[in-house]
């Protein structure tokens, strides 16, 4: 709980100032929005639009940077020297790096709510976000059960909750010996490599699992779904089905990251 507060009080600032910044774009693109004039209602959406989308990866991207700044660069040294075990600091600071994104998600949600009060009637809807979000959920209850509803809720959501180890990864393999003598240039050559080495995974467990979610008698279930066949068809597939196989796939390859960052921060820290 110590390291916790520790890392509130250390980054808040940084954390403050880009969540900041996206309440700012996102309202003043409300207002452009709203106006519903030629060339600044399309300006506002876009503004409003990217703001809201960048949020979150802003926020770890952020995090990620003062992960290295605060583990391996300017202040590493002091960091290391801490009598506290290296895995307690790691687990600290992903720790804070998933609340932060929890809440980004949450101040998300907010943002795209009071979006909406100026993108509802540009597009042709009702601009009360809440009578939006139950039309939305009335569409997908039609096709979907409430289980099938949740489960890909906690998949996209697990989705975000990844990023913050993959990166945290790659900054402290890439701060190894002999990769910390190219600075910056370690840790986003590890992560190359890790974004490669996970598509690859993904595409194995696809094969490896060859189901996925679509439509089956006007319903979202569990159907059959080959990606060889679908790389062989190309362009000419209709079928529109989300594949299973990446899934345990990408979470093997996330617990492998947080297990060797763990080893990193234990073992295998050098700052010379």
């Amino acid at each position: 709980m110590m390291l916790l507060k520790h890392e509130w009080l250390r980054t808040r600032t940084l954390v403050g100032t880009v969540a900041g910044v996206a309440v700012l774009l996102t309202l003043l693109g409300t207002v452009l929005t709203a106006t519903a004039w030629p060339v600044l209602s399309p300006l506002g959406m876009l503004l409003g639009g990217i703001a809201i989308t960048v949020l979150v990866p802003g926020l770890q991207l952020a995090l990620t940077a003062d992960y290295y700044r605060s583990s391996y660069s300017r202040t590493g040294y002091f960091t290391h020297s801490l009598p506290i075990g290296g895995g307690r600091i790691y687990a600290a600071k992903a720790t804070w790096a998933v609340l932060v994104t929890l809440a980004g998600l949450g101040l998300t949600l907010v943002l795209f709510g009071v979006f909406w009060v100026g993108v509802g009637p540009a597009v042709g809807m009702d601009r009360n976000p809440f009578t939006a979000a139950g039309m939305l959920w009335d569409r997908l209850s039609a096709v979907s059960s409430s289980g099938m509803l949740a489960g890909g809720a906690l998949l996209l959501l697990a989705m975000y909750l990844i990023w913050p180890i993959h990166y945290f990864f790659a900054v402290s393999r890439g701060s190894e010996r002999p990769l910390n003598r190219w600075g910056l240039g370690g840790p986003v050559l590890v992560f190359v490599v890790l974004y490669t080495v996970t598509q690859l995974a993904g595409i194995i467990g696809m094969i490896a699992i060859p189901f996925g979610i679509g439509l089956q008698n006007g319903a979202l279930g569990v159907v059959s779904y080959s990606i060889i066949a679908e790389m062989q068809l190309g362009s000419a597939s209709t079928e529109d089905v989300m594949p299973l196989g990446f899934i345990p796939a990408i979470l093997l390859v996330t617990l492998f990251c947080a297990w060797r960052t763990v080893q990193s921060w234990n073992h295998k820290v050098s700052l010379a």
